[in-house]
């Protein structure tokens, strides 16, 4: 469309922060369930994608010579040996900002007190519905760089890269320790759940497991992780 590189990114920033908000306050203003509501708009946002797109790809070729910006987070780096992406790094960086956020300030501490009992945190003074709101924006946010890294990370851009990453996220954060019930979990957690189901689905490509298996595979450690999930909460309480 003929928009320079930095906007274009910027644009694309900024639809991630408003797509997060809009959820949060359909949330919050219309007291939907979360799951449904983010799986509703998922399909819908998917649609849309579709729809401006027009099911076309841009090929590495043509990002490389028009905006090569994109694959900034897909460049490598040899460090002692060992070959890293910038995105790797910027991945640390990320979960480091989140750790201090849900542990060093009162917008943390409110994300747990909300995820734990939300008419107690109210009751306490929290503005719960406003806190929903940026948490949903801030999850937009890391959803908007996750997709500029994964320019990166394959070369090209399609409109159906990573579509099925939601089910990798959640069985990620649920094997991390993060309850599906809220209130419990770590940053630190789910950064180790995300390496355990990389080098999970790693494991069985390399092994040379067919794709369907895999997310046979997959699917089968939600189910697992989702149990363990519940065991720990029947035991806690």
């Amino acid at each position: 469309m003929g928009i320079p590189t930095l906007p274009a990114i910027a644009v694309g920033m900024v639809s991630g922060i408003a797509t997060g908000a809009f959820n949060g306050l359909l949330v919050t203003r219309l007291r939907l369930p979360p799951f449904i509501v983010t799986l509703g708009t998922w399909n819908i946002f998917f649609a849309l994608v579709i729809f401006f797109t027009g099911s076309q790809s841009i090929r590495s070729s043509d990002i490389e010579i028009n905006a090569p910006l994109l694959h900034f987070w897909g460049e490598r780096i040899n460090l002692g040996g060992f070959v890293f992406t910038y995105g790797a790094f910027l991945m640390i960086g990320i979960f480091v900002f989140l750790w201090f956020l849900l542990n060093k300030t009162a917008w943390g501490r409110h994300v747990y007190a909300i995820g734990d009992d939300k008419d107690a945190a109210e009751l306490s003074g929290i503005r719960t519905d406003r806190m929903l709101v940026s948490i949903y924006a801030v999850a937009g946010l890391v959803v908007a760089i996750g997709a500029w890294v994964s320019i990166g990370r394959v070369g090209s851009v399609s409109p159906t890269s990573f579509y099925e990453g939601n089910l990798d996220s959640i069985t990620a954060v649920v094997i991390g320790g993060t309850s599906l019930f809220g209130g419990r979990g770590t940053i630190i957690g789910s950064l180790f759940g995300a390496l355990i189901v990389g080098v999970f689905s790693s494991g069985l490509s390399i092994a040379g497991l067919d794709v369907l298996w895999q997310r046979f595979a997959l699917g089968c450690l939600i189910i697992i992780a989702v149990g363990i999930d519940q065991w720990i909460r029947k035991v806690s309480n």
